[in-house]
């Protein structure tokens, strides 16, 4: 895998809903560093207009300035989308450092899409990971199941040796410090690591699963996330050893 997909740690996007102003979050932003995120978003209504907000903050929960292809530097970015059109928004930047963070969508109106990451490698061919935007009424993209009174994100992991990795992208989504319990469990459902994340209001944090917790290194299973999605934003990306990449939709218990 190289140096740069560990700078970057991980490469997902968790999509938002996209409602009449429901917000929704993106879990993972990125730029610089031969990384391109891109979002495509689309207005389903033929008669009405719809407005957006993107807002973009860095690891450390603070707005961050991201470089908006067309439209300069800014750490929020409002457009409206044409009845039946749609919207293309690109973070670029020539910068040889990767910048990451999240991303929140505030939206009034009827609109669906994607986000995108791209990736180009040194021999010039792109990996790229896409995720849809969710169904109406879904909570960022985790698929909704009936309400639980200790919610649990499920998100499997594969870190087989010599074949694939995997990362997490988390941010807490809420205005307080949230700590956040974590365990990794194998196949026959064996503990095989558990930690607490402390979240500061707004941070965001990405890492490789194997390098934080090298007991899960070389297994396959479960990551149990010990928060609710109204809380948090999560996503994993899986990549093996060409680069290619995919990204992993977590599941709520």
């Amino acid at each position: 895998m190289p140096r740069s997909i560990f700078r970057f740690l991980t490469l997902g996007i968790l999509c938002a809903a996209g409602a009449y102003g429901q917000q929704g979050t993106f879990a993972q932003i990125a730029y610089g560093g031969s990384w391109q995120t891109t979002f495509t978003l689309l207005n389903r209504s033929t008669t009405n207009s719809a407005s957006v907000t993107l807002s973009f903050f860095g690891d450390d929960g603070a707005p961050l300035n991201a470089p908006i292809q067309g439209a300069g530097t800014s750490s929020s970015y409002s457009f409206t989308i044409p009845a039946g059109g749609a919207q293309n928004v690109v973070l670029a930047s020539s910068d040889s450092s990767v910048t990451q963070g999240w991303a929140t969508m505030n939206v009034s109106g009827d609109v669906r899409g994607q986000g995108s990451f791209r990736f180009l490698l040194p021999g010039g061919q792109i990996s790229e990971a896409v995720v849809p935007l969710s169904d109406p009424g879904a909570v960022v993209c985790i698929l909704p199941l009936p309400p639980s009174a200790n919610p649990v994100i499920l998100i499997p992991f594969d870190n087989t040796t010599g074949q694939y990795v995997t990362s997490l992208a988390i941010a807490n989504t809420t205005n307080a410090a949230l700590p956040i319990a974590i365990e990794f469990v194998d196949q026959a459902n064996n503990q095989l690591a558990s930690d607490t994340l402390n979240l500061a209001a707004m941070q965001h944090k990405a890492f490789v699963t194997r390098l934080n917790y090298p007991a899960v290194d070389g297994k396959k299973g479960t990551l149990r996330i010990h928060a609710s999605a109204s809380s948090v934003t999560v996503l994993g990306l899986l990549s093996n050893v060409t680069n290619a990449i995919t990204t992993i939709i977590p599941v709520t218990q």
